[in-house]
């Protein structure tokens, strides 16, 4: 009898979630529409999808859980996703100040619609992360190949940019990039962690160490003139593209599978704060009062 009762209550529970989850989406969306999209811009939903979709389809490869693999890569994608558009912005020819401004959402949006899948999709699935992937050396090559592949996908054929991909490669982002890597492989505390969960945790490191070298560096660009001001952002930037790039990939790989739903939420808040402090910094939209005067 009280086992009968337990698992009627836990059908209700799962059910109210499922419902909450819906009303919770579709207030979502009918809120960004009314305000002229922004989570929900083509620029901003549509590469986002096509990433969580290779999360998904390496999750479903490996019979694991896809809703706790996706909920754990969303922050990641949304940031990687940001990134990307951010890059787009700061290479466009375009001069036009408003339309400037206007893409700016864009550098807020997709890592907004990250946090609010990694929230809102456990509703789903409530069970502990445990992806349990174990890629052998030959699939982890074939993952790396198709996230690289939906990162030219998103490029040139969603953003249409006339960079070249082979343009989103900075030396010295790719050297502060490694630097932080190879600290953080052999860091005291480290020890026990897996080569995937050190390269996640790399990930996370390279998108601090980006926020804090970019302000500083943005502080000693500006005091030399708006021509040093671009390579400053950009090299910012595409250092923390880097750093949530190999975050979502060793994520989909498993290095986050030992974290238990607290220690993900706070390896993703400082994500976010990176990310935010970063944009806020170099590139926030304008305040009220600017737009009044």
């Amino acid at each position: 009898m009280d086992s009968e009762i337990a698992r009627h209550s836990a059908k209700s529970a799962t059910t109210f979630r499922k419902a909450a989850l819906i009303i919770a989406m579709a207030a979502i969306i009918y809120i960004d529409w009314d305000l002229g999209l922004a989570l929900f811009a083509f620029h901003s939903a549509g590469p986002f999808l096509i990433f969580m979709a290779a999360a998904a389809c390496i999750a479903i490869w490996h019979k694991s859980q896809v809703i706790a693999l996706i909920s754990r890569a969303s922050v990641p994608v949304g940031m990687l996703v940001a990134a990307l558009n951010t890059v787009h912005m700061l290479t466009a020819q375009s001069t036009d100040v408003e339309t400037a401004m206007f893409a700016t959402r864009l550098v807020f949006a997709p890592l907004s619609l990250g946090i609010v899948f990694s929230y809102l999709l456990p509703l789903v699935d409530p069970a502990e992360a445990n992806f349990n992937l174990t890629p052998s050396g030959t699939e982890q090559l074939t993952i790396v190949t198709l996230t690289l592949t939906a990162v030219y996908v998103v490029w040139t054929f969603l953003f249409q940019s006339e960079l070249k991909l082979a343009g989103l490669i900075d030396s010295s982002a790719v050297l502060i990039s490694v630097a932080v890597m190879a600290i953080c492989m052999t860091y005291p505390g480290n020890e026990n962690l897996s080569l995937l969960e050190k390269i996640a945790r790399s990930g996370l490191f390279i998108c601090v160490m980006a926020a804090v070298l970019g302000v500083a560096f943005y502080s000693s660009a500006a005091a030399k003139g708006l021509n040093f001001i671009g390579p400053t952002v950009l090299l910012s930037v595409l250092t923390i593209l880097y750093g949530s790039f190999i975050v979502f990939v060793a994520t989909i790989l498993g290095g986050q599978s030992s974290m238990d739903a607290k220690e993900g939420r706070y390896f993703d808040w400082h994500l976010i704060e990176s990310w935010v402090f970063l944009a806020l910094m170099l590139m926030a939209p304008r305040t009220l009062i600017e737009m009044i005067q």
